[in-house]
């Protein structure tokens, strides 16, 4: 299993979530993964470290996909 930090910069403010994926996708399959649900959906469903969270789509301005070691 493979940890990634995902990092979503929207208009007013920062978060992060962390996800533990399959050991064969990369950091840029995940990006793509999620440009895919931004682009179909309204709203993401997030999990932070302060529980879950709903992040609307048209707020997002910037996504960052890193790897955690």
């Amino acid at each position: 299993m493979k940890k990634y930090r995902v990092c979503y910069i929207l208009e007013d403010r920062v978060e992060t979530e962390n996800i533990i994926l399959d050991i064969n996708i990369n950091a840029s399959e995940v990006f793509e993964s999620l440009m895919r649900r931004a682009a179909t959906s309204k709203f993401l469903k997030i999990r932070t470290e302060k529980g879950s969270d709903r992040l609307d789509t048209s707020l997002i301005r910037y996504i960052r996909v890193s790897p955690l070691k």
